[in-house]
């Protein structure tokens, strides 16, 4: 590849200026950053400055921006496809980077031919634990999730995982995932059918299937703020969250899961009437 750099970081931001703004200041503030690695910004036609602030700002990073807000998984194929890196790393814009967090899953990476992704610990600014990883879904999850039934899902949520040890997961959010950068273009990024949610969760179902483990790595941390750009996100966007849900459990579970629409219509109206 050519020009090619060990790490490319991949960001798709909408509406998050403030967070962007904090989240590049910590990659650029990282011990461990030097010019083998290159950072990618996806601005989804954010109305709050965002662009305008990065070129200002951060003018090193290679900023795309898109005329509309294009979804989370055709944002970020975008920076896959110009990333140069043997690794790509996908990160939330809402997320502070701590000192080691990228060699650690480097080295990992480099030393364990099995693995073909990593994530690391989250932690809110308080410092408590968020659960970021879990065992890929069964319908019956889907239920129990939208129907706000959490205490059945304690297995699938993975609540007995203490986060104390290196290990092989079924899925990891993209919060943070680094992934081998021949496999991802391989995969040709994320599903463009999945515009908003579960693109992550098909990515590792895919990541999988090419044989390739993914792995919690335990010396790895970082911050993350929570879900702010899906908060925001107004009726339209958010019946593209819902259709994105019910594609992914039919596309792996087939007729079944005709059963879950009234269920996920159920929800969108109900989170709808709650936002007003």
């Amino acid at each position: 590849m050519k020009n090619e750099k060990l790490l490319s970081i991949v960001i798709a931001s909408w509406n998050t200026m403030a967070l962007t703004s904090e989240c590049l200041k910590s990659i650029y503030g990282l011990e461990e950053f030097d010019e083998t690695i290159e950072v990618i910004v996806i601005d989804n036609n954010s109305q709050d400055g965002t662009s305008e602030f990065i070129k200002s700002a951060f003018p090193s990073v290679n900023l795309i921006c898109n005329d509309s807000n294009e979804g989370y998984a055709p944002a970020c194929n975008q920076g896959i496809k110009v990333a140069k890196g043997k690794y790509i790393l996908l990160l939330g814009s809402d997320t502070i980077l701590k000192n080691g967090c990228l060699k650690a899953c480097i080295d990992f990476l480099d030393r364990n031919n099995d693995c073909g992704a990593a994530g690391c610990r989250l932690v809110y600014p308080d410092g408590r634990l968020q659960g970021n990883c879990k065992k890929f879904p069964m319908l019956k999850n889907a239920f129990y999730i939208y129907l706000s039934i959490d205490k059945m899902n304690y297995d699938y949520d993975m609540h007995w995982f203490k986060y104390d040890k290196t290990t092989a997961v079924d899925q990891i959010a993209t919060t943070f995932l680094m992934i081998k950068g021949e496999l991802l273009k391989k995969l040709n990024g994320f599903d463009e059918k999945y515009r908003f949610l579960y693109n992550d969760v098909d990515l590792c179902r895919r990541i999988r299937k090419e044989g390739k483990e993914i792995y919690f790595i335990e010396s790895a941390e970082i911050i993350h703020y929570g879900s702010y750009s899906t908060s925001k996100a107004p009726f339209n966007i958010r019946k593209k969250m819902y259709s994105d849900i019910f594609r992914y459990y039919w596309n792996y579970h087939g007729f079944p899961a005709m059963f879950l629409l009234p269920v996920l219509a159920f929800r969108l109206l109900a989170v709808t009437t709650f936002k007003r």
